[in-house]
């Protein structure tokens, strides 16, 4: 993979030096890449390459986050905020889900909102998906707009075919609704100042709204620089009235939230987060050390795992150790996006800092700002997740070092035509599209090792799910029986959307009086108890129900 981003930059160098006598630019290469079809090809291959990754036609939530977004998603398509508490809640107590006083997931509802078409139509993945191909072609129609089309081509080719986004990308995370927000709303911003439009400043109000009502902390971050932008603006334009209305748009998506609390917990002012916390998780909270107030709420045997893995990143989290932590994330997060080019590609995103203008330079800070906001919170360290918002800024950075590079290589040799050298020149269209080819030779390899691993991270639960297809009763309960080294990350325990018409439903063993209890409330269903310990499933009689 090292000598392939070699030979890119190679390649680069010499079509850029073939390049760097000729009076006019790269032709057709150019106006392909500045045409508006070459952004529904991005979008296209951003969609195929990423549900290549995912290894599957309609892949199953892994995760318990994902897990809890899709349910949600299936919860919003019955055109309800949340349902009625399972009978006998504690047998269906599912991680980051809500059993009682209503069934919902724990998360903020924007991007279980966006994932709402793909449940209707029974196809979960299509949301994820046509967000994160949305991502693709706002990045490249951004770069373009800021650079050129050959800079915005390589920009996307690394975004792309990095890490984090070959194996986040395809799932069910929320990072993709809250990575739209951010391009959109920078685009907003961006035609906002150039026109002094309302409807683009609405719009900007509009994608900041969201972001808050999916990750109220990537909102924060993502707010906090754009706010200061059109404050400033609007101190110097006294336009007050549109930012009046502005702020109008961002209070009524806000205004979501006290609905979904009220139909949730039947509190407008108590969101299904925060009651969820104080329930199963009250360490999990914003802030620096651990918060040992004890669960309200008895934890289920995974759940209390879960909880033991996770309380030891806020045990471990201390003001005294911010920088430490900083640089630790800062690391991670430059394996996540450059690991394919052995971090060879890091080089030309440092030397990308000197072609930054006002536009770049506020999405490259907002990125880092991202990284810096979130050491409020105790993560695991390689969970870069959080900080995916800032890859597309990151991927630009590279290609514009790469690109300015370049034109140094490619800068005309006669004096004369010296004052028209620019790094942004359509000149190297060819030397920079070429570049942008080889690197998906490693982002191939790198697909096809993701691919893998995406197939490998569903295999315990598609394992469990062949098990579930082999009972055939008309209405059946499968108790769960966990082993002792049970993964905390997954779980087998699931609800559903529409529990009165689902044939199997799958809750916890919890021992046979309890067990017979939730049998005597549904006598049409035949019982069988899922052994993890032993991968089997049978038929099961708890003291002996008729």
């Amino acid at each position: 993979m090292i000598t392939l981003t070699f030979v890119a930059i190679i390649l680069a160098a010499f079509l850029a030096h073939l390049a760097g006598g000729a009076t006019r630019d790269a032709g057709a290469v150019s106006r392909m890449l500045a045409s508006r079809a070459m952004v529904a090809v991005v979008f296209a291959l951003t969609f195929l390459v990423l549900w290549v990754s995912w290894a599957a036609w309609n892949p199953i939530p892994v995760v318990h986050d994902e897990m809890a977004y899709v349910l949600q998603a299936q919860i919003f398509a019955r055109g309800m905020w949340a349902l009625p508490s399972p009978p006998l809640p504690d047998f269906w107590a599912q991680p980051h889900v809500l059993v009682e006083p209503a069934l919902a997931a724990k998360y903020f509802p924007g991007h279980a909102l966006m994932m709402t078409p793909g449940a209707l139509l029974g196809w979960p993945a299509l949301m994820p998906l046509v967000l994160q191909s949305t991502v693709g072609a706002l990045l490249y129609v951004l770069a373009r707009r800021v650079s050129s089309g050959a800079v915005a081509f390589l920009a996307w080719i690394i975004w792309l075919t990095s890490p984090m986004v070959l194996y986040f990308g395809p799932t069910y995370f929320s990072e993709s609704t809250t990575t739209v927000c951010w391009l959109a709303g920078w685009y907003a911003l961006l035609e906002w100042r150039a026109r002094r439009e309302l409807g683009w400043l609405l719009a900007v109000a509009l994608f900041t709204g969201w972001d808050a009502i999916t990750r109220p902390l990537t909102g924060l971050a993502y707010a906090i620089p754009v706010g200061i932008v059109v404050l400033r603006d609007m101190i110097a334009l006294r336009r007050w009235r549109d930012f009046g209305l502005a702020c109008a748009v961002g209070v009524l998506v806000l205004g979501i939230l006290p609905l979904w609390s009220a139909q949730t917990t039947h509190d407008w002012r108590v969101t299904p987060l925060a009651l969820y916390t104080r329930m199963y998780m009250p360490y999990d909270v914003p802030g620096f050390g651990l918060d040992t107030t004890p669960p309200a709420h008895a934890v289920t045997p995974d759940l209390y795992q879960l909880n033991r893995t996770y309380s030891y990143m806020h045990l471990n989290h201390h003001l005294s150790g911010l920088a430490s932590t900083f640089i630790t994330r800062a690391y991670d997060l430059s394996v996540s996006i450059w690991s394919v080019s052995g971090r060879v590609l890091m080089v030309f995103a440092v030397l990308g800092i000197v072609t930054l203008n006002g536009a770049t330079a506020f999405a490259v800070l907002s990125g880092a700002w991202l990284l810096v906001a979130y050491l409020v919170y105790g993560t695991p360290r390689a969970w870069t997740l959080y900080y995916y918002e800032a890859v597309p800024a990151f991927a630009y950075l590279t290609a514009a070092g790469l690109a300015w590079v370049v034109s140094l290589i490619g800068r005309p040799r006669n004096a004369m035509a010296a004052p028209t050298f620019h790094w942004r020149s359509q000149r190297w269209s060819r030397a920079l599209a070429a570049a942008a080819v080889v690197l998906v030779l490693p982002g191939l390899a790198a697909l096809l090792t993701i691919r893998r691993q995406h197939a490998g991270d569903r295999k315990d639960l598609a394992r469990f799910e062949k098990l579930l297809t082999s009972i055939h009763d008309p209405k059946a309960v499968v108790f769960v029986r966990y082993a002792g080294m049970h993964n905390p990350h997954t779980t087998f325990v699931r609800n559903v959307a529409d529990p009165v018409t689902e044939r199997i439903w799958v809750v916890y063993d919890r021992g046979e009086a309890e067990n017979a209890r939730l049998l005597a409330l549904a006598p049409a269903r035949n019982a069988y108890l899922f052994d993890e310990e032993h991968g089997r499933t049978y038929a099961y009689n708890p003291l002996g129900v008729k």
